[in-house]
């Protein structure tokens, strides 16, 4: 109930996804409102073993989007975790573009992303 009192807080809802190698895939979720649920994932893929967090941020939370706010925030709360920690990062570009440019993006886009995606160890 700790998690779903500060998911309240900072925005609106939190998905936790959870597998461990020796039993099934669950999804503990919380809304704003303090109470939470837990059942078994059916749909999502399978994680192998870990865990996903997936947080609903209200608008005026943007700050813990920021990789420097979420790695102070889970080295943290993750003092005593004897397991590595690690956070998924994915990087946007934007760049200004002439006309000709632009359209020759757009084609671009269609066909791939301009992100860069790293795993980077927290502990």
């Amino acid at each position: 109930a700790v998690v779903s009192t500060q998911s309240g807080h900072y925005g609106r809802g939190v998905e936790v996804h959870s597998k461990n190698n020796d039993d099934e895939q669950y999804i503990w979720t919380s809304s704003a409102g303090g109470s939470f649920t837990i059942h078994q994932d059916d749909v999502s893929e399978e994680m192998g073993r870990g865990t996903k967090i997936i947080l609903y941020l209200r608008e005026d939370m943007t700050e813990y989007l920021e990789e420097k706010k979420l790695k102070e925030i889970i080295k943290k709360h993750s003092q005593f975790i004897g397991y590595p920690i690690k956070l998924q990062v994915e990087k946007e570009r934007e760049k200004e573009l002439s006309e000709d440019e632009d359209e020759e993006e757009e084609e671009k886009k269609e066909k791939s992303t301009d992100c860069d995606s790293a795993l980077i160890p927290l502990l």
